[in-house]
């Protein structure tokens, strides 16, 4: 219960980093062919796993940054933001494998990268945002 809880604020916190709506599509189907809208979608993918690791890298750093905390309160906060970067991932993988297809029925592109990139775009913001 209190992991699913845990993954639910994670999931709240990571759409309140675009309140104002999505981001604007990176790979616009009205605008490219099929097979170039494949490949816009696998290299955008691929750069918004990249940004997201990088994202959670300089978030663990800036927790080894903190001045004058005991190293064990340093470990511990570090593990749980890893443990809690594994929740998340794991809530994205289900939400972008199993309901996007179903939501997306119809629309161009492939829809579980599509949300891939756009819940990597929230969960980089927000690792930004929360540790800058």
């Amino acid at each position: 219960m209190l992991r699913f809880a845990l993954v639910l604020t994670l999931a709240l916190a990571a759409s309140a980093a675009y309140a104002d709506g999505p981001p604007p599509p990176i790979c616009d189907p009205g605008r490219i062919g099929a097979r170039e809208l494949a490949d816009c979608l696998h290299t955008a993918s691929e750069k918004s796993e990249r940004e997201v690791a990088s994202a959670l890298d300089a978030a663990l750093k800036a927790i080894d940054a903190k001045p004058k905390m005991l190293a064990t309160r340093r470990a511990r906060w570090k593990r749980f933001l890893n443990d809690s970067q594994t929740q998340w991932s794991s809530w994205r993988d289900e939400e972008c494998q199993d309901l996007a297809p179903l939501e997306a029925a119809g629309s161009a592109g492939d829809p579980r990268l599509s949300c891939l990139i756009e819940h990597n775009a929230r969960r980089a913001a927000d690792l930004k945002a929360r540790y800058p």
